[in-house]
């Protein structure tokens, strides 16, 4: 936890040996800047994001020029003179919770190019450059976030096996520093993602305590590993397919994609192959094949004259008419496939009417929810203007628009299904032409030997039939030994890779998510959250309504149950533009008082967003004044828009009268800017 003690800066300019800056001082409670409409609040507050590496809160390039205001890089008036800038420097000095105090300086603008990204932190009497915005910037003894980190007593959630951090202090402080223009426009709506999944919920969690944290992100890790070994399983079954083209054989119980099996299970698959049409398993087809190959053999060694022509024509036609046999076969194979292809494009054109169809539906259902919601309410949630709704002629019900669903909701998982069967059946549409077009070849070749054979008057010679079909039996045998010693390595792999999978869902299941702990502690953050929004006199729901969810969607995120849709809404959406601002507020300030891990200080740039009412600034401005605990800086503009039903504009001094113990910081009491000459 820390405490600004005071920003400042030091800028020198063309032509003069006078000093210009501003030096703002912040006291523990709430401290107000205030000031008329570009006075320079935003600059004061951005120095602080700059001097603390947070510059991606604000949306911008970490380039210093694209963050800080001109008046800091570039140019600034002072009693009507523009001065250009040489030399910018700011300091800011903060304080953690041991007292320890130190000042950080860190270059805007130079003349002599240092190095970029670093910062000077002076304490006591030592000084030490660190760098940010580079690799391990968070890790390595010189990386600022390292240092930053340390000092003010913050310590990252990490994975315990990588070692690597799940969270940043970039995420931790998006829950403290909310800019003006788009830090409202939704709950840490700056934090930089850092590629981190749900990384708004996990620092509410952080914030929070919860337990659940470390187990999400266990979770979070047991369930890529597991997608991982899927897609190995996966592979290797696509690879094991591939083992032979010219072989037709399948894995008998085993599916193309992964589904979970006992544990060694596996061990028992076996593997049957299509031998003569006939599926077999593969050790009988290798013991058939090896019994062909001995006779065949036998009858090679054992030929001294020539075979009855008999024979071999009897064989001949045996072998003519399996041919004709396969080509019709493969005829067949074609033509289904063919047909296949043309319901594939169908289905697909019918797919994409019935999206859009449903997507109809969909929009439709919306805009009759709207209407129904708005036709309840005489003014408008956004700008309290009276509406009127014109009703439809013909009202169609909640339980026409579910059924139009259900039922084109049924038809595309019925299409999307049997699209999804088709790729299995292209791929055995082609391991099946492989093999059948290797029987023809075969079956060819042997034809067009007995033929040679017929032919032949070479008397004590062996016939070249028998010599072939030797050959292809003998080739036949080999491939098949491979096969039988590739699929043993296959059943090991993918039962090693089911036991390891089975082990990581146990595990899964064994993570308990919901610790009655954790439930204690998002409902008595919901409590206080409550509280602040009747407080701040939200009025788009009643305020039970609203609720922190404990779990998904919107876990530990405010929001509303909307009976027409039969669900949960997120609080932005289910209420007004102000409310949902009144609601931001909230948040943050329950998150200051009940986290033991906040850094401490709490920023708001301008909070009366959407022509706020005096009434709610006011209530904001009293209960923050009760925080003497944690540090508040607030940046107000010193006339405000009315709101309500006088709808007169007000001073800051209407919303800050009942105030008693705050720091106030007024920036153009003189009637100048920011900027000026400092003494």
């Amino acid at each position: 936890m820390f405490k600004i003690n005071y920003v400042s800066s030091d800028i020198r300019v063309i032509g003069s040996d006078k000093k210009y800056g501003f030096k703002c001082e912040f006291g523990n409670g709430l401290n107000i800047i205030k000031g008329q409409n570009s006075t320079g609040k935003s600059s004061i507050l951005s120095c602080i994001y700059y001097n603390l590496g947070m510059e991606q809160l604000l949306g911008m390039s970490t380039s210093r020029t694209s963050l800080l205001d001109k008046c800091l890089t570039s140019e600034f008036i002072y009693k009507e003179e523009t001065f250009s800038v040489t030399q910018s420097i700011i300091r800011l000095e903060i304080e953690n919770s041991n007292g320890d105090i130190v000042l950080i300086e860190r270059t805007a603008i130079s003349p002599v190019e240092d190095a970029k990204n670093t910062i000077v932190v002076y304490q006591n009497e030592n000084v030490n450059k660190y760098y940010l915005h580079a690799p391990n910037d968070h890790a390595h003894k010189y990386g600022f976030y390292t240092w930053l980190q340390d000092f003010i007593g913050i310590e990252l959630p990490k994975d315990p096996e990588s070692n690597k951090n799940t969270l940043y202090l970039q995420n931790i402080f998006s829950g403290c520093f909310i800019e003006q223009t788009k830090g409202w426009s939704d709950f840490m709506s700056q934090m930089p993602s850092f590629n981190i999944k749900d990384a708004r919920r996990k620092l509410v969690e952080y914030f929070l305590s919860l337990e659940c944290l470390e187990n999400d992100i266990e979770k979070d890790k047991l369930t890529n590993k597991k997608n991982s070994l899927i897609e190995n399983w996966n592979q290797a079954v696509r690879d094991f397919n591939k083992v032979d083209h010219s072989l037709s054989y399948i894995v008998n119980g085993l599916g193309k994609k992964f589904e979970k099996s006992k544990i060694d299970s596996l061990k028992n698959l076996q593997l049957k192959i299509r031998i003569d049409s006939e599926w077999i398993d593969i050790n009988t087809a290798h013991r058939i094949k090896l019994k062909e190959l001995e006779k065949l053999r036998k009858q090679n060694r054992g030929i001294e004259k020539r075979k009855d022509l008999s024979e071999i024509s009897n064989r001949r036609k045996d072998l003519k008419a399996n041919l004709l046999k396969l080509n019709r076969i493969k005829s067949s194979l074609d033509r289904s496939y063919t047909t296949e292809k043309f319901k594939v494009k169908s289905y697909s054109n019918h797919l994409k009417r019935l999206t859009e169809e449903r997507s109809n539906i969909v929009g439709s259902r919306k805009v009759d929810q709207l209407i129904s919601e708005l036709s309840s309410s005489e003014n408008c949630p956004l700008c309290d203007s009276l509406i009127s709704v014109i009703s439809p002629s013909k009202e169609v019900s909640k339980s026409d628009y579910e059924s139009s669903l259900n039922f084109i909701d049924s038809k595309i998982s019925m299409i999307t299904s049997y699209l999804e069967s088709f790729s299995n059946y292209e791929e055995d549409y082609v391991k099946d032409c492989n093999y059948y077009n290797t029987l023809i070849y075969t079956t060819r070749t042997e034809i067009s030997n007995l033929d040679r054979d017929l032919n032949s008057n070479v008397d004590n010679s062996l016939h070249r039939s028998l010599i072939q079909a030797e050959i292809v039996t003998s080739n036949l045998l080999d491939r098949l030994a491979f096969l039988i010693e590739e699929f043993d390595k296959f059943k090991e792999q993918v039962n090693n890779l089911n036991t390891l999978i089975v082990n990581i869902d146990i595990r899964i299941k064994n993570i308990n998510q919901s610790f009655s702990s954790d439930e204690d502690k998002i409902s008595s953050f919901e409590s206080t959250f409550r509280s602040y929004l009747s407080k701040f006199h939200y009025e788009s729901n009643q305020v039970y309504k609203v609720n922190i969810n404990k779990k998904q969607p919107f876990k530990v995120f405010p929001s509303v149950f909307n009976a027409s849709a039969g669900s949960a809404q997120p609080i932005r959406l289910a209420s007004s533009a102000s409310d949902f601002i009144r609601s931001e507020w909230a948040f943050y300030l329950a998150l200051l008082i009940k986290s033991k891990v906040h850094p401490g200080v709490l920023i708001f740039d301008e909070p009366g967003q959407h022509a706020m009412s005096i009434d709610s600034m006011t209530k904001l401005l009293e209960e923050s004044e009760k925080i003497k605990d944690r540090q508040l800086i607030f940046a107000i503009s010193k006339v405000y828009k009315g709101y309500g039903k006088d709808k007169e504009d007000f001073m800051i001094e209407n919303i800050t009268a009942n105030l008693q113990d705050f720091k106030e910081i007024e920036i153009d009491s003189d009637n100048h800017k920011l900027v000026a000459e400092m003494q």
